[in-house]
């Protein structure tokens, strides 16, 4: 500020400064106070100048004009300084004054951010990145991330042609086709992908990742979670992650209109059954998010109560959250839960034994849980006038060639058939999840991470596969559209084979599939088939206005199967004999494919 300030008196006077010297001194101190003054809570004093940006200079601007002048008008009222004060002295110490202060400050972070990129050149990389994406969101995450980032940004590979050529934070900007952007990864012996949108979309990462199987090269692909985090600037190398199958098979949000799901939830009592599950703990996670009176977690397994139950309350710290450990196998507890927050409203019922082949070797395990549990829980859910109740059923009830679907398939014909008497029971079926536990995508990955070869049933082997967050969606809106006794069928899109997902996997992995990771097959296990679907040839679907629902319709002209008696099935269960349960299926799922 005195040199700045003499400055000025020099630009104004020149030769004559001499006859005006003592002005500066005279009025020099009160300047110092001033700006001390307006900079000290304009906080310029307690920046880090490592870090000065764009915003901070304009800050800097602000601070120096509103001193300059509160200045001048003390000066103008001859506060502290009476006679007349040039003008020119002013608006020179404001320039000069905010240049100094600006200028120093960058001059710190250039030398700061030069020296910082010598060492980084003489660095060794554990990784070679070229980034996939528009400008704007490629200058956010360069910034972001190249403090704390041990690798080096070789490219920005983008759409926008007209920014070929130029570069960001020194990244050269390239732009062309895939093919262009697979021959630079291989050429410069690129090690990450981080893709950003468009790049991210399930069809550009398959055509990226089919190209680079031909290049015979496999960089690892990586993106971004949400590109939100993007815009607000806040994102970390943490958040950067590895590019999975879900994005992959990834499907555009459903357009659901879900005022009929709020309606149905909001303000009332919900029991949520295998609460603690795949499907449970997303249904609790979602139901909470539409305020629910309160919510029951009702689940057998200790240990995935108490993890719901933890994460649930972290999330959702006002909610009234009543966990109980049950079985949905004893009407007792079944009552007691219901009666200790004073009746229910709604019931989800996701508990059940789902793993095929080891319902396979436990058929009286499945026929227990799956058939007499939820029997149980329909008739205490009537005997307490639950108003609704909604049962998560599987593709694997169609057409059954296992135990685990044939217990599916009578558990809906046990609440389809039942005579109406206060409660509306409403079944959802949909295939395979994403991630869940027992899928094969988590084994998958851990036979990747260990090396060994990855198992596949069958070369032809094919699945429906959804998104655990989608499923749980749609059926929140399905169980609020149902009318009683229908069953409503998700669209699950196309089938894919199971030895693609391997593939893509050993691909996303960094690794070359038969070369790196073995793939082999290990033919059907017992109850498998080949294909699974969402209806028999007896039945047909009539499109809902919600979007991916369907409602299932039953020909009334085809065989339904015996009356379910569940007193022979409770024998049957005592006697656990495989062939027993196989002929009673024959009788009470006519369309099954046992044999």
């Amino acid at each position: 500020m005195c040199f700045t300030f003499y400055i000025a008196f020099i630009i104004r006077f020149d030769e004559k400064l001499p006859e005006y010297i003592h002005i500066y001194f005279k009025t020099l101190p009160f300047l110092i106070a001033i700006v001390f003054g307006t900079f000290i809570p304009m906080r310029q004093l307690s920046g880090m100048w490592r870090y000065y940006s764009i915003h901070d200079v304009w800050k800097t601007v602000l601070a120096c004009f509103i001193a300059i002048l509160i200045f001048s008008v003390l000066i103008k009222g001859e506060v502290f300084y009476k006679g007349s004060f040039s003008r020119t002295v002013l608006i020179a110490e404001f320039i000069l004054l905010t240049g100094w202060c600006t200028g120093s400050r960058a001059f710190i972070r250039a030398f700061r951010e030069k020296r910082r990129s010598y060492i980084l050149k003489r660095r060794e990389y554990i990784s070679r990145v070229m980034i996939c994406g528009s400008s704007l969101e490629a200058d956010t995450l360069i910034r972001s991330c190249s403090k704390h980032f041990n690798g080096l940004f070789c490219g920005v590979f983008t759409e926008e042609t007209d920014l070929a050529g130029r570069s960001i934070h020194g990244v050269p900007i390239y732009t062309g086709t895939y093919e262009s952007l697979i021959q630079k990864v291989k050429n410069w012996d690129i090690t990450d992908l981080h893709l950003l949108d468009p790049y991210n979309k399930p069809q550009a990462i398959n055509d990226l990742l089919d190209l680079a199987a031909k290049a015979g090269i496999s960089p690892k692909f990586r993106t971004i979670p949400s590109l939100k985090d993007l815009a607000s600037g806040e994102i970390s190398t943490s958040m950067i992650r590895d590019v999975d199958v879900i994005d992959l098979l990834g499907r555009d949000e459903a357009q659901l209109d879900r005022t009929k799901t709020s309606v149905l939830i909001k303000g009332h009592k919900i029991l949520i059954t295998g609460a603690g599950g795949s499907i449970g703990s997303e249904l609790c996670r979602q139901i909470l998010s539409y305020e629910p009176k309160l919510i029951v977690l009702f689940e057998s397994s200790e240990i995935a109560l108490y993890t719901i139950e933890k994460e649930l309350r972290g999330q959702y710290p006002k909610a009234i959250i009543v966990p109980i450990a049950g079985d949905i196998r004893y009407k007792e507890e079944i009552k007691a839960a219901i009666n200790k927050v004073n009746g229910i409203d709604l019931i989800y019922h996701a508990a059940a034994y789902k793993h095929v082949p080891l319902m396979e070797s436990n058929p009286s395990a499945a026929f227990r849980n799956n058939v007499i549990g939820t029997s149980n829980l329909a008739n205490i859910a009537e005997e307490m006038k639950v108003k609704r109740f909604v049962m998560i059923s599987s593709d694997k009830a169609v057409r059954p060639s296992n135990i685990m679907g044939s217990t599916k398939r009578i558990a809906e014909r046990i609440l389809q058939e039942r005579e109406f008497k206060g409660t509306e029971f409403v079944a959802v079926r949909f295939g395979n999840v994403l991630g869940s536990s027992g899928s094969v995508i988590p084994l998958f990955k851990k036979q990747i991470k260990e090396g060994k070869s990855i198992t596949v049933t069958s070369p032809e082997m094919r699945r429906f596969f959804m998104t655990i967050p989608e499923a749980v969606d749609l059926v929140l809106m399905s169980g609020a559209i149902a009318q009683p006794s229908q069953i409503m069928v998700l669209e699950m899109g196309e089938a894919v084979k199971i030895y693609d997902l391997a593939v893509r996997l050993i691909e996303l992995s960094g690794l070359t599939p038969h070369e790196d990771i073995k793939i082999e097959f290990c033919g059907l296990r017992p109850g498998e088939k080949e294909y699974e679907e969402i209806l028999t040839e007896d039945e047909n679907v009539i499109e809902t206005e919600y979007d991916r629902i369907w409602l299932m319709q039953k020909d009334q002209n085809k065989q339904r199967g015996q009356s379910i008696d569940l007193n022979r099935i409770k024998e049957l269960i005592s006697i656990n004999d495989l062939q027993e349960f196989k002929n009673l299926i024959h009788e009470y799922v006519p369309e099954n494919t046992i044999k």
